[in-house]
């Protein structure tokens, strides 16, 4: 009873209150069985020939069939769900992997409010999805890299454009994890693209 009532919770209350663990925590397995769901369903269907058919193997064409619109940090998830999907499942390699994730996902951000981008407590991540946390890990790490490289000795910019808002990865920076995972980024109004390019 006490695990159907708490795998209950996930759906029973809407937008619960995140000032404590418990609800920060459920919030995070809203958002995340959400994208879950909407991401194996995209492979799924992607993969589909026919309906008693072979699976489709070939995903050089998947950013061609599939777009996937991230409006605001809410469904951030999806894109490491994504990486999980096609590396961890379909046994892809991850540079190609990270190529079509990039190429299939666009954000939109609707506020700069800092109460409206969502920074989660990197031991939550931890808690409730360790991989998804391990690839993001990854994922920052590449894109620092490879900011190093293009702009070296700025180590300022590799720490504000970071998708951890601290020295010790306590907090993901859910907009930055939406903006360096997408091939399209932009604001609901011309006046949003242009602090999301100088405030975000």
């Amino acid at each position: 009873v006490l695990h159907r009532n708490i795998a209950e919770n996930i759906a029973r209350v809407l937008y619960p209150k995140d000032n404590k663990f418990e609800g920060k925590e459920l919030r995070l397995k809203q958002e995340y069985m959400l994208v879950s769901a909407a991401c194996q369903d995209i492979l799924r269907r992607y993969q589909m020939v026919d309906e008693h058919g072979p699976r489709r193997k070939d995903f050089s064409q998947f950013h061609e069939k599939v777009a996937i619109q991230l409006n605001d940090t809410h469904p951030s998830m999806a894109i490491p769900e994504m990486m999980r999907l096609l590396v961890d499942i379909e046994g892809m390699d991850w540079n190609q992997a990270w190529e079509i994730v990039r190429k299939c996902f666009a954000y939109t951000n609707h506020t700069v409010l800092p109460e409206a981008l969502e920074l989660w407590p990197a031991d939550i991540v931890a808690n409730v999805l360790p991989r998804h946390l391990d690839i993001i890990f990854k994922l920052n790490q590449d894109f620092c890299d490879m900011l190093r490289e293009k702009y070296p000795g700025d180590g300022g910019r590799v720490y504000r454009m970071s998708m951890f808002n601290d020295e010790g990865f306590k907090k993901l920076n859910t907009a930055h994890l939406c903006i360096v995972g997408s091939h399209k980024v932009n604001g609901v109004a011309a006046i949003h693209s242009e602090l999301l390019k100088n405030s975000v």
